[in-house]
C-alpha cells in the first residue's frame, strides 16, 4: 500500500512537470520585441582560442573606419580581440604585453593604427585598512587607493597596426604585435581615451590621480596639462573609488569635453592648449544640506550623426551637450539605481544604454531615449533566447559602440562575457 505522503508528493511532482518550460524562467522575461534582432558572439573558438574566463570583461569598444569592431578586456589578463561583420565570427588578436585592463582606452587614428590605454583592473576590490583613530574616511580611502598604486610602474600606451597583424591566428597564451610609447603618468592607469585624427593628438586621463595628458602622435611625445578636479571626493555609488571622470569627447571643432572640479564640464581647447573651465554641471543626485564636498561625474560619451553629444552620469542622468551653443540639458534618469554605464547612438538618433550598478541586486537594463519624443523606454534586461541552442542573460556592461550598418554592439563585462548585437 502507498503511504498518503507518498502519494501527495507525487502528485506534487506530476504537476510540476505537466507545467509548461517557458513558466521555470518568467522572472527573467524579455521586454525588448523581435528577439531575432538580439544575438550574441563568443569571443573566439570555444575550447581552441576562446578569451579566457576572468579576463574576458569587454570594457573597451571601438567602430573602426573599416567598419570592424574592436574591443579591449580586462581581468586577470587584457586581450585585444576584433569582430568583422562579414565573416560574423570574434577572434582575439593576443594578449596585451601582461597588462589586466583596458578601460575605456582605444581609439584610431587617420591611418588605421589602434592605440590602447592600459592599467590596473578596475574590477579588483580595493584592500581597505583599518585607518588611525581621528583620521577622516576620505583620507583613509585615498591613502589606501595610492597604496594600491604604490609599487605601478603606470599605465602604458600602446600602437597596434590591424593590417599587419590581423590575419595572424593566435591561441589564448600568445601577445598581441604591440609597439610601446610610453608611460604618460607613473604609477597611474590609464583611464579613458579619445582622439583627434585630423590633428594627430590622443588625450587621456589617468587615475587615481586625475591627470589630463595629450599624447602628439608625429611628435612621439606626452604633455601631462594637471589634474582635471581639484578635489579628492568619493561620490559613488563604489565607496573605495575616487570619483574622476571615464570618458572623453572631440567635438567637431577638436575641443575635448570631460566633466572636473564640482562636477562642472570643462574642455581642452586647441587654441589655448589649456583645460578650459564651463559653468555647466552635470546632473547629479545633489543634497545641499552637505557640509562637505561631492559632486557627480561623466561616465560615458556618444556623438550623433549631428554633432550633438550625449554622457551618462555616475547618478545615472542622461543629458545632452550642444557642442555650438554651448547648451546642457538635463534629459532624465531612467531608473532609480545609480550609474549610467555606457551608451550609443543609432542612426535614427535614437540613444540606446545600459543604467545599473555593478551589484546583483541592481544589474545593468537597457534603455532606449528617443530625442525626437523624448522619454524613456525600459528594454529589460539583455537576453539571448536561441533555446534549445544557448540562452544567455547579460548583466553587467561597460562599452558600446554603432556599427557602420547601424548594429548596436554591448560589450558585455562579467567573469565569462560576450559581444551583444542589437539590430534596432
Amino acid at each position: 500500500m502507498i503511504r498518503r505522503p507518498l502519494v501527495s508528493i507525487l502528485l506534487v511532482f506530476g504537476f510540476l512537470a505537466a507545467l509548461p518550460l517557458a513558466h521555470a524562467q518568467d522572472w527573467a522575461k524579455p521586454v525588448l520585441k523581435n528577439l531575432q534582432r538580439l544575438d550574441l558572439r563568443d569571443l573566439g573558438y570555444p575550447e581552441v582560442n576562446e578569451v579566457p574566463e576572468n579576463s574576458s570583461a569587454i570594457t573597451s569598444l571601438l567602430t573602426a573606419g573599416d567598419g570592424k569592431i574592436y574591443g579591449a578586456t580586462s581581468g586577470e589578463q587584457a586581450y585585444l580581440v576584433v569582430f568583422d561583420p562579414a565573416l560574423n565570427k570574434v577572434r582575439h588578436l593576443g594578449r596585451i604585453a601582461g597588462e589586466p585592463s583596458v578601460h575605456h582606452s582605444l581609439v584610431e587614428d587617420a591611418d588605421g593604427f589602434l592605440y590602447l590605454g592600459t592599467g590596473r583592473n578596475p574590477f579588483d576590490p580595493l584592500p581597505l585598512s583599518k585607518g588611525i583613530p581621528g583620521q577622516r574616511i576620505d583620507e583613509a580611502l585615498w591613502q589606501d587607493i595610492t597604496a594600491r598604486f604604490k609599487d605601478y610602474p603606470g599605465g602604458r600606451l600602446y600602437r597596434y597596426h590591424p593590417r599587419q597583424s590581423n590575419d595572424r591566428v593566435k591561441l589564448p597564451d600568445m601577445e598581441c604585435e604591440l609597439e610601446d610609447l610610453g608611460i604618460p603618468r607613473p604609477h597611474n592607469s590609464i583611464y579613458a581615451l579619445s582622439i583627434n585624427p585630423a590633428r594627430g593628438e590622443i588625450h587621456g586621463i589617468t587615475y587615481p590621480d586625475g591627470h589630463f595628458f595629450i599624447y602628439r602622435i608625429d611628435e612621439r611625445k606626452f604633455t601631462d596639462l594637471g589634474e582635471v578636479d581639484e578635489n579628492r571626493v568619493f561620490h559613488g555609488p563604489e565607496r573605495d573609488w575616487r570619483s574622476l571622470p571615464r570618458a572623453l569627447v572631440c567635438d567637431e571643432a577638436g575641443r575635448v569635453f570631460t566633466s572636473g572640479t564640482g562636477g562642472l564640464l570643462k574642455y581642452y581647447s586647441p587654441e589655448s592648449g589649456k583645460l578650459e573651465a564651463t559653468d555647466l554641471k552635470v546632473p547629479g543626485d545633489y543634497y545641499h544640506v552637505h557640509f562637505y564636498k561631492d559632486h557627480a561625474v561623466v561616465e560615458c560619451f556618444a556623438k550623433a550623426p549631428s554633432g550633438l553629444i550625449y554622457g551618462g552620469t555616475c547618478d545615472g542622468y542622461l543629458f545632452s551637450l550642444d557642442p555650438d551653443t554651448m547648451k546642457l540639458v538635463n534629459l532624465g534618469k531612467a531608473r532609480a539605481s545609480r550609474r549610467l554605464r555606457c551608451l550609443a547612438v543609432a542612426a535614427d538618433g535614437k540613444v540606446y544604454f545600459m543604467a545599473g550598478e555593478r551589484s546583483a541586486a541592481r544589474p545593468c537594463q537597457l534603455y532606449c531615449y528617443d530625442s525626437s519624443e523624448g522619454g524613456f523606454d525600459d528594454l529589460g534586461l539583455v537576453i539571448v533566447d536561441r533555446s534549445p541552442y544557448y540562452y544567455w542573460r547579460g548583466y553587467q556592461f561597460d562599452a558600446m559602440t554603432t556599427g557602420a550598418d547601424g548594429t548596436i554592439y554591448l560589450g558585455e563585462s562579467e567573469r565569462k562575457s560576450h559581444l551583444f548585437l542589437l539590430i534596432p
